[in-house]
C-alpha cells in the first residue's frame, strides 16, 4: 500500500515551490511514499497548524514553523523529537552544514524539534540602481541625518519600515537585542531605558516614510522596491532572495547590515527563517524524517531550492559561486548579518506575547498612542 505523508507550508513562492518541486523529486527515488503539501496564507496557516496539532486531526504530517513556535509545540507533545529517529552524528554533520545559528533555534534542552530548511535574518536593502549602497549609514544614530539629506516627498521617501503588527515587534526586539538587551527572555520585563531609545529612534525616522507605510508587510515593501522609483533604503527587514538577480528587472536590490547602536558592536539582527517540524500523530514518521534528511541535503539545497524561488539553509548554497551570481550575491551579502543572528525566545506563550508588543507597537506607530504609554505597555507584557 502507497504511504502519503501530508504537509503545510504558508503561501508564497519562497515557502511552497521548493517543497511542491522536491516532493516530485523524492517520489522519484521513493514511489512506495508520496509528499503532498497544502499552502496557507500567514495566518490562516498558523491557525491551521495550531487546529490540528491541538486536536490531533491528523491532517498534517509535515509542519513548517518558525522557531519561537518550538516552545509551545514541544511543551505540548505535538511534535516527534528529532533526536529519536536521527543518530546524534547525523544531528552533528547537519548542524556542521546549516548556516548558523538556524539549527540552534529549533533545540530546547538538548532536542532537536525541527530541521532548518530555510535560512533569513532581518537585514537592510538598498536600491542599488539609485544610491551606493556602501553609502547608507551603519549605525542608528545616523540613519536620520541621511534621511533628511536623501527626501523629497512626495517623489522621493528617504525609507521604508517594516513595522507592521508582528513585524514591528521583530524590529523592536531587533534593536533592542543591537543595545545588549533580551527583553522577555524569561518572561521579564523589558528595560524601560532601552525600549525608550529604540522607539525615539523609529519615531524619528517615521517622518521619512512613505504614507501609510506603517501597515506594509514585507512582501509590500519588496513590491514597491522593485515596482517604484521613491524609496531608497529600508535599515531593517526579513531577507527574501525572491526579489534579487533578476537580470530582467531594471531596479536593483543590494543587502547591507542593519544599522548598529554606537558602543555596542555589530547590529544583532532577528533570526527568521523555517523548520521541518513532524506532527506526534504522524502514521509513517521514519518515512517524514528521511524526506526531511532528503530536503537537508546539500544536493537538494544548493540545486533544487535555488531554481525553485527556494532560500536554502545549508552553507553549501550560500558559498556557491552560481548561486550567488544568480541572486545578485543575496548569500554571501546576507553572511555577515546571520553570524550575528538574535534567537527570539521560545517558550510557550511566547507567541501571544509577540503579538501583543506588535498591537501596542502598531498604536504608536500609527501616532494613536504616546510615547509613554507604549512604554508603559510593552513592559507589563510578560
Amino acid at each position: 500500500m502507497k504511504k502519503t505523508l501530508s504537509g503545510i507550508t504558508w503561501k508564497h513562492p519562497r515557502g511552497y515551490n521548493p517543497l511542491a518541486a522536491s516532493a516530485k523529486a523524492w517520489h522519484t527515488m521513493h514511489a512506495g511514499v508520496d509528499v503532498t503539501w497544502q499552502q496557507l496564507p500567514w495566518m490562516e496557516f498558523e491557525r491551521a497548524v495550531i487546529s490540528s496539532l491541538e486536536s490531533a486531526d491528523g491532517r498534517f504530517d509535515l509542519i513548517m514553523l518558525d522557531h519561537p513556535w518550538s516552545g509551545l509545540f514541544s511543551s505540548r507533545g505535538w511534535l516527534l523529537p528529532c533526536n529519536e529517529y536521527l543518530s546524534a552524528a547525523e544531528i552533528e554533520d547537519l548542524r556542521r552544514r546549516v548556516v548558523a545559528p538556524s539549527l540552534e533555534s529549533y533545540e530546547l534542552d538538548g532536542i532537536l524539534w525541527a530541521l532548518p530548511v530555510d535560512a533569513a535574518c532581518h537585514t537592510a536593502v538598498v536600491r542599488a540602481d539609485l544610491i551606493d549602497p556602501s553609502s547608507v549609514p551603519t549605525t542608528w544614530e545616523d540613519v536620520g541625518a541621511w534621511a533628511a539629506s536623501h527626501h523629497a516627498p512626495p517623489h522621493r521617501y528617504a525609507l521604508v519600515l517594516s513595522l507592521n503588527g508582528v513585524l514591528g515587534s521583530c524590529l523592536f526586539l531587533s534593536m533592542m537585542a543591537s543595545l545588549g538587551e533580551r527583553p522577555y527572555e524569561t518572561q521579564a520585563r523589558c528595560s524601560r531605558v532601552a525600549a525608550r531609545t529604540v522607539l525615539q529612534t523609529i519615531q524619528e525616522l517615521l517622518e521619512y516614510v512613505p504614507p501609510g507605510s506603517t501597515h506594509w508587510g514585507p512582501w509590500d515593501i519588496y513590491s514597491h522596491l522593485v515596482q517604484s522609483d521613491d524609496v531608497l533604503y529600508c535599515p531593517s527587514i526579513f531577507a527574501y532572495v525572491n526579489y534579487f538577480g533578476d537580470t530582467a528587472r531594471p531596479r536593483s536590490l543590494r543587502l547591507r547590515p542593519c544599522p548598529a547602536f554606537r558602543g555596542y558592536g555589530p547590529a544583532s539582527p532577528i533570526l527568521g527563517g523555517v523548520g521541518l517540524g513532524v506532527a506526534h500523530t504522524c502514521r509513517y514518521p521514519a518515512e517524514a524524517y528521511q524526506y526531511a534528511q532528503f530536503l537537508t541535503s546539500d544536493d537538494v539545497q544548493r540545486t533544487l531550492f535555488p531554481a525553485h524561488d527556494g532560500q536554502p539553509a545549508c552553507v553549501a548554497s550560500w558559498q556557491d559561486q552560481q548561486v550567488n551570481e544568480q541572486t545578485g550575491y543575496f548569500y554571501r551579502d546576507l553572511a555577515p548579518s546571520m553570524a550575528n543572528a538574535y534567537i527570539r525566545p521560545r517558550y510557550a506563550g511566547f507567541q501571544s506575547f509577540e503579538l501583543e508588543i506588535g498591537t501596542a507597537l502598531q498604536r504608536f506607530f500609527d501616532g494613536r498612542q504616546s510615547l509613554e504609554r507604549t512604554l508603559d505597555d510593552v513592559r507589563a507584557i510578560g
